[in-house]
């Protein structure tokens, strides 16, 4: 088959949603099935996701991927390779007969802590190693926390895995973890590509316990023959492991080399680049970024987020719309935050919602809105909240140039966020750069799925899969004029980021 033929399918397991994705080399998606993802809230801070559902609807939505392209005139039989997507963190325990015997925490489940003191690793011990900000949220300290609260599964248990690997398992029956992934375990070497003992022992695990930790883009294996009767793709297709979602959706929006920056927004929202090696503990200015293995070989991802950006946005627009929200109050509250002058009249917000995210990494902080007066309106504060969010990007970008020594004028733009227009118009301006959006809302599965391409050999390497020949970009110019007025009021949008975070570390 020529490689244009060929079609290739991503799944990416999201927070929200499952979502199949069927595209071309080229990026062009032929199709997309989606299922919400099922969350349980047994107690009080307590949020699982609900495997049975995950079960369930992923073998039903690549059967009724298989309709939709057929629909379409697509034969299923040029499907090349499967590659599958997920979130980090959250992980699943089987027994010795591969049966589920843990619930599985979702990545923002925040019952854990941090033990790598106990272990005898200091800050930048466990950053050279694992390459992740030091925060709670990991794999090894969940386990570690089900270990300790002695629940009477955890002895049943022999095999621990992610929740792409887990989705891997379950298509062809092999147990593979893929390095993206398995960093976001804080469980794995990123030096030398191997789990790591100082972080195993520990936690009382072997090598074996864990998913054969398989370079990027490998193999995993064949669709399993029950599987194949179900949906419709021919049995032995190839499965990939692709790895994390975020490096995934970098790929999906052709972030291969050093040099090209994203910005990831949605509910959250991240500064993506790629490096050549793993940045150290001092590189990343002690170890206030994320740096670990891209889902290509060779490249690891340098990336700083903010947890509540969209997120941010849509609790102001509720909260200012009044007690009955409805599209019209928000319609107007969005014009009267467009029709509102740079500054906002003053009004400075701190779009911590979720805590500070890079470069402070403060997952106690929250959000302020200060210097509000008599003639403060709802719009001004949404407007300061869209210009406390560019100043966010703003910041890590100077740091993300600083450590790479790179200055890209244009800027990946992607995610949900993507759309906002007076948001796209707020960053341009106040950074002075060009956004280049691509035209797909499907970044992750794409990614994954081009993964699956890299893998099965449909591209030659990393810089041909991410051409993306059949993908539109759309061109977001900086307004002189705008830009003009920010360039005065930065300093004291940015200033009051910092200043807020200084009294934290002050207090």
């Amino acid at each position: 088959m020529h490689a244009s033929a060929a079609l290739l399918v991503g799944i990416d397991i999201g927070t929200t949603n499952l979502k199949v994705v069927a595209t071309r080399p080229g990026g062009r998606v032929e199709a997309v099935v989606r299922r919400p993802m099922t969350i349980d809230r047994p107690t009080v801070g307590v949020a699982e996701f609900n495997l049975d559902a995950l079960d369930r609807d992923l073998v039903s939505s690549l059967a009724d991927l298989v309709k939709v392209l057929a629909g379409r005139g697509i034969d299923a039989g040029t499907i090349t390779g499967i590659g599958i997507a997920s979130i980090g963190e959250s992980f699943v325990g089987l027994d010795g007969q591969d049966r589920r015997v843990t619930p599985c925490p979702t990545w923002y489940d925040r019952r854990t802590a941090k033990r790598r003191a106990d272990w005898g690793l200091g800050a930048a011990d466990w950053f050279d190693i694992t390459g992740m900000v030091d925060d709670d949220i990991y794999t090894a300290y969940r386990i570690d926390w089900w270990r300790r609260a002695g629940v009477d599964w955890f002895s049943k248990v022999t095999t621990w895995l992610m929740v792409a690997d887990y989705a891997t398992f379950l298509l062809s029956g092999k147990k593979v973890a893929s390095p993206s992934l398995a960093a976001r375990s804080g469980m794995t070497d990123r030096r030398t590509g191997k789990w790591s003992h100082h972080i195993l022992d520990p936690l009382g695990l072997s090598e074996d316990s864990l998913g054969v930790l398989k370079p990027s883009a490998s193999i995993a294996g064949g669709l399993l023959a029950d599987i194949a009767s179900v949906t419709g793709i021919a049995a032995g297709t190839p499965v990939i492991n692709a790895g994390h979602d975020h490096p995934c959706a970098g790929l999906g929006c052709g972030l291969v080399d050093p040099g090209r920056m994203i910005d990831s927004t949605g509910t959250s929202e991240a500064l993506k680049t790629v490096v050549d090696r793993p940045l150290g503990f001092r590189d990343v200015g002690d170890g206030r970024y994320d740096c670990y293995p891209h889902v290509v070989p060779g490249r690891f991802l340098l990336s700083g987020h903010i947890p509540s950006s969209g997120g941010m946005i849509d609790w102001l627009v509720r909260t200012l719309s009044g007690p009955n929200p409805s599209a019209e109050t928000a319609a107007l509250l969005w014009h009267e935050a467009a029709a509102t002058p740079p500054g906002s009249g003053g009004v400075r917000v701190g779009p911590f919602l979720e805590g500070t995210g890079a470069p402070w990494n403060d997952r106690g902080r929250r959000a302020d809105i200060s210097f509000l007066n008599a003639q403060s309106t709802p719009g001004a504060i949404l407007r300061g909240a869209l210009e406390g969010l560019a100043g966010w990007l703003g910041l890590n970008l100077e740091r993300f140039e600083a450590i790479t020594g790179t200055r890209p004028d244009t800027l990946t733009l992607t995610g949900g966020g993507a759309r906002n227009t007076l948001a796209n118009q707020i960053k341009a301006a106040m950074l002075e750069r060009r956004f280049a959006v691509p035209d797909t809302d499907e970044a992750a599965g794409v990614g994954a799925a081009l993964v699956a391409g890299l893998a099965t050999g449909v591209f030659a390497d990393a810089s041909e899969a991410a051409r993306l020949s059949d993908v539109d970009w759309q061109m977001i110019e900086p307004d002189a004029a705008l830009a003009s007025a920010y360039r005065d009021l930065t300093p004291s949008i940015a200033g009051h980021l910092r200043s807020a975070q200084d009294e934290v570390h002050n207090g």
